[in-house]
């Protein structure tokens, strides 16, 4: 069975910080990773041009299969922006084995295969 997660859950009320042009943030469809591995699978972003508001740094969100959290600060390449944008990198960690779907902060599904 395929679960989804809203990665929206990563935000809480924290200070913003400014965004790194050197950290370009990939957005991932599909995912492969073994248990242990964390990985970079979106960018979290605010306001075209502006940082997202909130992010927390120490706040984790756990899935059918694992972890999110919040990265570093960075950029993120958004088609309805029309380009770079600052974002936080949201990583997921695999716990167990299996297959999920997550959702991001604009319904883009992310399908996540731990093997």
């Amino acid at each position: 069975m395929i679960r989804t997660v809203l990665i929206a859950s990563l935000l809480a009320a924290a200070p913003a910080f400014a965004a790194d042009s050197d950290n370009p943030i990939k957005g991932m469809s599909e995912v492969s990773m073994k248990v242990g591995q964390s990985k970079v699978i979106w960018g979290w972003r605010g306001e075209c041009g502006k940082r997202p508001k909130g992010v927390d740094p120490n706040r984790t969100r756990a899935t059918k299969l694992g972890v999110l959290r919040n990265g570093k600060w960075g950029v993120f390449k958004s088609r309805s922006c029309g380009g770079w944008t600052p974002a936080s990198e949201v990583i997921f960690t695999a716990k167990k084995k299996g297959r999920e779907v997550i959702r991001t902060q604009f319904d883009q599904k992310i399908t996540i295969t731990v093997r």
